[in-house]
């Protein structure tokens, strides 16, 4: 049996990117940046108003007060996407935001501050020279380095893409996760419940949700019995995936068949099997595959144990695998509301907690019963508060780290 941190660093270890495929832009939204991304032009492409007013010459507004306006004729307008004018001394263009910068002109008065009449502009304020005025090359110079390889794509990326012209872009290739369910007891949604012993799955959908939000793409491989054939059969389907993720069946019960049958029909290479942590201990690693590029996962059954064992050891592999850098859920400290306890300190133990921001920073609830078949208590969780080896009490107010996997709690929070 391994730790816990030996057990990330062996997987992450062994995780490969996967392929490249080039995408168009408007399905590149949450994929992962396969190229650096330059600058085709300046940005803006030349000098342009940043408001609605007058381009005028800042020698011709020089001293200009209320009480004694400077009085320009207006001869010009400058739109934006229209051609360049030009203005003459003591003369003005109308210009609008976007509009370019009329040659002779270096500022540009707000229309609030001016009044038209008979042709002409009065304008009451001096303003600094260069006023109200976008540089050209002032948001980006061509050939500038805008977007960096492996990055996450999200809607500022993606309005930087279309600005260079990039209809398409090269992104990793999202894994494609095979997901077995195993168990005689197991029922699928829909199935007739006909013995006491059965119960419906929750483990098949929740980690299929799970592999989205990770990025990858959930692939069913079906549900299997625990006999040797079946067992056999459903893993055969798993060939053309990245990744094989199994629920169940991988403890030490006669009828745990899965650990032993990737080997045999799958040539999984078993790198761990069993962890020093709770809940989750009974888990499986291997790789597979040409250039053992594939990643094999045994997750246990009990349904805490596999969200936080994909939380904590199979989404930093999947995010891996698309280009990532930065692969982990966030960790923050929280004070620890109402204490934990616990019999033995022999492993890190994840407990599920509700997460709040208070005015001295995060707070930590522990869910009453943290049994790792109570599922109820995933729902009403925003992190793990992590207890650490040799630790057996936690006192109330006492600081913990928590790894988040649902930001909720934030929303709507603001102190604006």
């Amino acid at each position: 049996m391994i730790s816990f941190e030996e057990a990330v660093k062996t997987i992450l270890e062994n995780t490969k990117t996967v392929g490249l495929e080039k995408v168009f832009l408007n399905e590149a939204l949450g994929r992962v940046l396969a190229e650096d991304i330059y600058a085709d032009r300046d940005n803006p492409p030349a000098d342009n108003s940043g408001m609605d007013g007058f381009a005028v010459r800042y020698e011709d507004i020089k001293g200009a007060t209320e009480e004694a306006p400077a009085v320009l004729q207006i001869i010009a307008e400058s739109k934006a996407g229209g051609e360049l004018v030009k203005v003459e001394p003591k003369t003005a263009a109308y210009i609008y935001t976007g509009g370019l910068i009329p040659e002779g002109a270096d500022t540009v008065v707000q229309k609030e501050l001016t009044k038209v009449e008979d042709g002409k502009v009065f304008i009451f304020q001096e303003l600094p020279k260069g006023s109200n005025i976008r540089p050209q090359g002032g948001d980006y110079r061509k050939g500038d380095l805008l977007i960096k390889a492996g990055t996450l794509l999200r809607p500022p990326e993606i309005g930087i893409l279309s600005s260079v012209n990039r209809p398409t872009v090269y992104v990793y290739q999202r894994p494609r996760v095979a997901v077995l369910t195993t168990g005689d007891e197991i029922l699928d949604v829909g199935e007739p419940v006909e013995k006491l012993s059965q119960i419906r799955t929750s483990n098949t959908y929740s980690l299929y949700a799970q592999i989205i939000e990770a990025g990858g793409i959930p692939v069913i491989i079906g549900f299997s019995k625990d006999t040797p054939e079946d067992t056999e059969r459903k893993l055969s389907y798993a060939k053309s995936c990245d990744v094989l993720l199994t629920t169940g069946g991988v403890s030490v019960g006669e009828y745990d068949l899965v650990k032993d049958f990737v080997v045999k029909v799958l040539g999984v290479d078993i790198l761990f099997w069993k962890v020093r942590q709770k809940p989750g201990k009974p888990v499986a690693f291997g790789v597979w595959g040409e250039d053992r590029r594939k990643l094999f996962f045994g997750i246990p059954g009990n349904p805490v144990a596999s969200m936080v064992v994909f939380e904590n050891m199979v989404k930093p592999a999947l995010r891996k695998m698309q280009g990532l850098s930065r692969v982990f859920n966030p960790v923050v400290k929280a004070k620890l509301a109402g204490g934990y306890r616990r019999k033995k300190g022999e492993r890190v133990e994840f407990i599920r907690v509700a997460l709040e921001l208070a005015d001295e920073g995060f707070v930590a609830r522990p869910f009453g019963k943290q049994g790792s078949n109570i599922l109820t208590g995933m729902v009403f969780a925003h992190g793990f508060g992590i207890i650490d080896v040799g630790v057996t009490e936690v006192k109330d107010g006492e600081y913990i780290k928590v790894v988040i996997f649902d930001k909720s709690f934030m929303d709507g929070v603001f102190d604006g």
